[in-house]
């Protein structure tokens, strides 16, 4: 258990970069950026300017310096296994962009690295981290909703090529793992697997109809959860304009939406507490524009990660639940590319 703040670095001047810096600041009474790096020096230089912090040359020389306790690591998704394992290797604890491995090799091998060093790792789901998300998990889990028989989610977002182009990862198998769905919609997708349970099987259908890219920008697939219930995945990249992501979880004794992290339907038996509940709108989602998102979701996160280092306890959302929506994507991928069901 550590004492003193704990010290944080990050791995990846990019524009996610700046949540989980703005992060740390907030919680400067318990937790200091220490330094950040990045691929690229100069980068690294700016950013460390620009937030008053320092900088580290490389990964090598961040994981050497004893004032770093947690690595936050923001590089392109197909590099984030191998630097979670390098953290893993020199004792130091992991908050990890999602998704946490674009394949099924790199999820074995991020899980394997942190059982046996024993860090704490978490993946970035903070969806998860919204009081509205977590009322609807217990409004489910207390039966307020009855036995589901269906739930959907649909992300029809908007990216133009000009953000496919503005970095050479964007829209690549090799450092992206995937398109619309593995980019923009595992939010949604961690939420439906959160919510609902885990998935039997899948059938799905994806394309590229829009962009110069190696990855669908389209994708729809049925599904049909362990309990029984059925559902639908819809991720696009592709059409104009962009809407908020919608779920909706139907039960037999009613219905609950939400719109991005906002209840925008609550369609059940009134509740004893039902007087403080608010319907309205999301007032953020990132269905045209990627920065479009608030930062309460990664504060309330890393918060949590801080916390579990100085308490000594696991993290919320860790590396079991980082991989439930990974495993599940690259179910969908292959049921896909061979047309025909595949079982989770």
């Amino acid at each position: 258990m550590i004492t003193k703040k704990v010290g944080v670095g990050i791995i990846g001047c990019g524009v996610i970069a700046n949540y989980h810096s703005s992060a740390v600041l907030e919680l400067k009474h318990k937790a200091k950026l220490v330094g950040v790096t990045d691929g690229k020096l100069e980068r690294a230089k700016k950013f460390a300017e620009e937030h008053g912090t320092g900088y580290f040359r490389d990964l090598d020389e961040m994981l050497a310096s004893p004032e770093i306790d947690i690595v936050c690591i923001c590089t392109p998704s197909g590099l984030h296994a191998e630097a979670v394992i390098a953290c893993a290797k020199a004792g130091k604890h992991v908050v990890v962009e999602k998704p946490l491995g674009i394949t099924i090799e790199q999820l074995d091998e991020v899980e394997k690295a942190v059982k046996e060093s024993g860090i704490k790792a978490s993946c970035i789901l903070q969806s998860r981290f919204y009081r509205s998300v977590k009322r609807t998990k217990n409004a489910i889990d207390e039966g307020l909703i009855g036995k589901i028989v269906c739930a959907d989610v649909y992300m029809k977002y908007n990216r133009t090529q000009a953000y496919y182009d503005s970095s050479a990862w964007r829209g690549t198998k090799a450092l992206d793992g995937g398109g619309a769905l593995m980019n923009q919609g595992i939010h949604g997708v961690d939420l439906l697997l959160h919510l609902m349970g885990s998935v039997k099987s899948v059938f799905a259908f994806a394309k590229t109809l829009r962009h110069h890219i190696e990855v669908e920008d389209t994708l729809v697939c049925a599904l049909e959860f362990t309990s029984g219930a059925l559902g639908v995945i819809e991720a696009a990249t592709s059409v104009s304009p962009g809407y908020p992501r919608l779920l909706n979880i139907h039960g037999e004794k009613g219905t609950i939406s939400l719109e991005e992290n906002s209840i925008v339907r609550w369609d059940i038996e009134k509740t004893a507490n039902e007087e403080d509940l608010v319907i309205t709108p999301s007032g953020y989602t990132a269905a045209n524009t990627p920065t479009a998102i608030s930062a309460d979701g990664h504060l309330f996160q890393i918060e949590d990660m801080v916390d579990s280092v100085l308490e000594g306890r696991e993290p919320l959302v860790g590396i079991k639940e980082g991989r439930q929506s990974v495993d599940l994507i690259l179910a969908i991928y292959r049921s896909a590319e061979e047309g025909r069901v595949v079982l989770v």
